[in-house]
């Protein structure tokens, strides 16, 4: 059995769809959410509450499991903890490219450092998936692209958008047993955006002109802070800084796949609904 947490998520929908493509039958797959009753899976899947900063909700969902795909948690020592207790063999973690920026104050690389360390002591077999900006971030400017306008703290700044569609493919290819099962591969998207070049790949697509406009650090602050601690804002901007006009080294899934990635382009179209 494989268990899928988070199966309404961007990432673990497609992981779920992608172990289905991938010749796993689905009574040999579980989806886990804290409601499933708003799980939307193939027919055949079977579907469980859990939530993994809920201790309690653990031993139902990882019961008769040997490979789970995991969002970076709750208290990643008692899940490690449940598990093990459960008898599972392999998990395969959604982690991020920042716990390779040794910087003290990224709060967000100590953050998934910390979420990698109990399975590397938990003597269970562990694959993490290290993506960098997801594609899916833009839809934040949904609303901008059709009010023909984005406003962006340092538009110059490079990313390397990954599709979701990517990451979950690694998944896959991990949890199916290839040669990514066990490595903590960087995953990027195969080519280097400014954050203006993403709102005219954007625009290009829908077929409207869209401003960019820059945004203050005390500005973007502001508006982050209305439903994130300051600490995030902070962090973004640090990143964003450095990358500043300077296109960023690509990870590409190619070596892991056989195929290249998914252009921005690409997701894209594959969301174009989502700005117009």
């Amino acid at each position: 059995m494989i268990l899928v947490t988070g199966a309404r998520g961007t990432v673990g929908h497609a992981v779920l769809h992608g172990l289905l493509a991938a010749g796993v039958p689905a009574d040999r797959l579980r989806a886990s959410g804290r409601d499933p009753s708003v799980l939307d899976v193939p027919a055949g899947v079977a579907t469980v509450a859990a939530d993994l900063a809920d201790p309690s909700t653990l031993p139902a969902a990882f019961d008769g499991v040997e490979q789970a795909f995991l969002y970076p948690s709750g208290d990643g020592s008692v899940v490690a903890e449940a598990a093990r207790d459960a008898g599972v063999g392999h998990i395969v973690l959604l982690s991020s490219l920042s716990v390779l920026d040794d910087d003290p104050e990224d709060r967000i690389g100590a953050m998934h450092r910390g979420a990698e360390a109990p399975w590397q002591e938990s003597g269970i077999s562990a694959t993490f998936l290290r993506p960098g900006a997801f594609a899916a971030n833009t839809l934040d400017w949904a609303d901008g692209v059709r009010a023909g306008r984005v406003e962006l703290p340092l538009p110059d700044s490079h990313v390397t958008p990954i599709h979701e569609a990517d990451i979950a493919d690694v998944a896959v290819a991990a949890l199916a047993g290839g040669g990514v099962r066990g490595t903590a591969p960087s995953l990027t998207g195969p080519e280097s955006l400014s954050f203006r070049e993403q709102v005219g790949v954007i625009a290009a697509e829908v077929g409207r002109e869209v401003e960019v406009a820059g945004l203050s650090a005390d500005e973007y602050r502001e508006r982050m802070g209305r439903f994130a601690p300051p600490w995030v804002a902070d962090t973004l901007l640090r990143l964003w800084s450095a990358s500043d006009g300077k296109p960023q080294p690509v990870d590409d899934v190619a070596p892991l796949l056989g195929r290249p990635g998914r252009s921005f382009a690409t997701w894209v179209r594959d969301h174009r609904d989502a700005f117009v």
